[in-house]
């Protein structure tokens, strides 16, 4: 089988079943509130209740929705709409757009585009964004990248975010919706406003993704900074990827993330080693290991022999910015000196954010 990776049309390719001009978003997942302040952006919408409309609510007009055990209390101008199982924002004429602001907890008000659905869950709010795609791509670019990137930058982006967005579609079926907003899926906190050049890429790259040698879609995986050289699929997550290999990756050397340093007090490093892999720290070759590691070579685990224990695992239960780093004891303490932040699997936004400047 070839190995190959190719940036193709959606409208062209028959084969590729995936593609949704409209998906469902569940947005504010991590924090989700009890009560909510709608107001209409721009354009016009009508708020249903249960199937029935309530009213229609134009620029400057609000309601207060509310979780009321099962159900949803509307309230607007003061007066109550009703109790309801499920709220709708309908939008009337294409290009609205719609305030939200979290009153229970208090979040800063966001712009998103298109449609909500509501419901009640355990207690809060389940608030759906029922979005075209091209709108959801472009909040993403600038949630992920900032807006002070270049045309070039905000196009590859655009493609790698389509492409992550459509091969998991099924993601948070369980939850009824397509994505979160969140980094479990890919960080969307409405509509793009902050440059207009990223709506110029995501017009330009329309219907544009990326698939492998047999037509699928590939795994359209990114993180901050690889530190200087990517990981192969299977040192982050479970299985081999034929195409996320580990590469050397010059462009992303002295940007932003590129290093980061911290201290974590040495018994407590031991401990946890001790405790959690039955690592035999009174072994003095195995304790070397543990307080000075420095390989030669980025690579998955801390040692070459059992206990093997995944850096991975080391990083999420360190909080640490990335598995690229080394160990060296230092009094009191250990040192951890890494490069880079995220995964590292895929493409290092920065690298190609440099990539991109470089022409």
């Amino acid at each position: 089988m070839r190995i190959g990776i190719f940036i193709i049309s959606l409208f062209y390719s028959l084969q590729l079943s995936a593609y949704r001009e409209v998906i469902d978003i569940g947005i504010m997942w991590g924090n989700r509130p009890s009560s909510i302040l709608l107001s209409v952006d721009k354009g016009g919408y009508s708020l249903n209740g249960d199937g029935a409309e309530l009213s229609k609510l134009i620029e400057d007009q609000t309601c207060v929705v509310t979780c009321d055990g099962a159900q949803l209390e509307v309230t607007s101008g003061g007066k109550s709409l009703g109790k309801f199982y499920q709220v709708k924002l309908i939008r009337n004429s294409w290009g609205s757009q719609f305030n939200l602001k979290s009153l229970a907890p208090a979040i800063e008000k966001r712009t998103y585009p298109d449609q909500l659905y509501i419901t009640a869950l355990s207690g809060r709010l389940k608030l759906v964004n029922n979005v075209y795609l091209e709108h959801y791509i472009a909040g993403v670019v600038e949630a992920e990248s900032g807006t002070k990137q270049g045309y070039e930058y905000y196009k590859v982006q655009a493609v790698i975010a389509r492409t992550y967005a459509l091969s998991n579609l099924g993601k948070f079926k369980e939850h009824g919706f397509n994505l979160c907003d969140r980094v479990q899926s890919q960080v969307f906190k409405g509509v793009s406003k902050g440059n207009p050049e990223i709506i110029r890429a995501v017009t330009a790259t329309r219907g544009l993704v990326i698939v492998d040698s047999d037509i699928n879609l590939i795994q359209a995986v990114f993180h901050s900074n690889s530190g200087g050289q990517t990981v192969n699929s299977e040192d982050a997550w479970s299985q081999p990827v034929r195409y996320l290999r580990s590469v050397p990756d010059t462009f992303s050397r002295d940007m932003p993330h590129y290093t980061w340093s911290t201290f974590i007090d040495k018994n407590k490093w031991l401990d946890y080693l001790q405790k959690k892999y039955k690592y035999p720290v009174d072994d003095s070759a195995y304790l070397q290991q543990a307080l000075f590691f420095n390989p030669p070579e980025r690579r998955g685990t801390l040692c070459d022999t059992k206990p093997y224990i995944p850096l991975k695992d080391i990083r999420k239960d360190w909080d640490l910015k990335s598995t690229y780093f080394t160990i060296r004891s230092e009094g009191e303490y250990v040192y951890f000196e890494g490069k880079g932040f995220g995964h590292g699997v895929g493409l290092s936004q920065e690298g190609a954010m440099r990539m991109a400047e470089a022409g």
